[in-house]
């Protein structure tokens, strides 16, 4: 008896890897934007970055200015603060206004032809009762326009923020991300998203097709802010040197 044969789908092989959330000292981080893109080529592997300074993208653009001298490939994006929450404005090489709601930041992202990626969905630090709306009413992110979640943010303040969106949205209907969240040069990579391919091209196809995964471990935002006190200091003495 001739038995039927069912063919398994096949699942794409997610060779690339690309770290999406980052920041330098354009915004809160302790880093350079040389000083990050030189730390990705000497330590890490990653093939795209971004580089998501909060609310500008003078550091972001700049660095894609950079790209024929480095071995991997520079997204243009911003973190915005809206409303809801922080998002990550992905493939936008124009300022997308703060204090918009979910929805406005993400429609504004749109017309720009960029991605719209929540990050740290729960963060109470930072949105409380957003945090909480995501939480009991998880389909409004794909209501408000958001294209992906972060659900790996390796610098997270809260913990088990990134525990429970990955158990909150790992199987739901958007497709999800994982980053680093640095803010100084040594945790970048620290959090990942897997995808197919190697090239920014081919990110932008897994997310809208769901087919990226999130891993990574924490980096301990005690050690940012042991870094960012002793760069305070520096600055503080360097600027009452140049005053004797």
């Amino acid at each position: 008896m001739r038995h039927a044969s069912f063919a398994v789908p096949s699942q794409p092989v997610l060779t690339g890897t690309a770290d999406l959330h980052m920041h330098t000292t354009y915004s809160d981080g302790l880093g350079t934007p040389k000083e990050v893109l030189d730390f990705v080529a000497r330590f890490t592997d990653l093939d795209v970055i971004a580089i998501t300074d909060h609310d500008v993208l003078d550091a972001s653009l700049w660095a894609v200015e950079q790209q024929g001298n480095y071995p991997f490939e520079i997204v243009p994006g911003m973190e915005v603060t809206s409303r809801d929450g922080h998002v990550l404005a992905l493939w936008v090489t124009q300022i997308v206004p703060k204090g918009l709601s979910l929805a406005e930041t993400c429609a504004a992202i749109h017309e720009q032809g960029g991605m719209a990626i929540l990050a740290h969905p729960f963060e109470p630090l930072i949105a409380p009762v957003a945090s909480l709306r995501y939480f009991r009413h998880p389909e409004v992110l794909k209501l408000s326009g958001v294209d992906a979640v972060e659900i790996m943010n390796a610098g997270a303040v809260t913990p088990g923020g990134s525990w429970l969106a990955r158990k909150k949205f790992e199987s739901g209907d958007l497709p999800v991300t994982g980053s680093s969240d640095a803010h100084m040069p040594a945790c970048v990579g620290t959090g990942i998203t897997r995808f197919a391919g190697f090239t920014a091209h081919d990110l932008r196809q897994s997310l809208a097709v769901g087919t990226t995964q999130a891993e990574g471990r924490r980096w301990a935002m005690t050690v940012y802010l042991q870094h960012w006190l002793k760069s305070r200091q520096m600055r503080r003495n360097a600027s009452l040197a140049a005053n004797v």
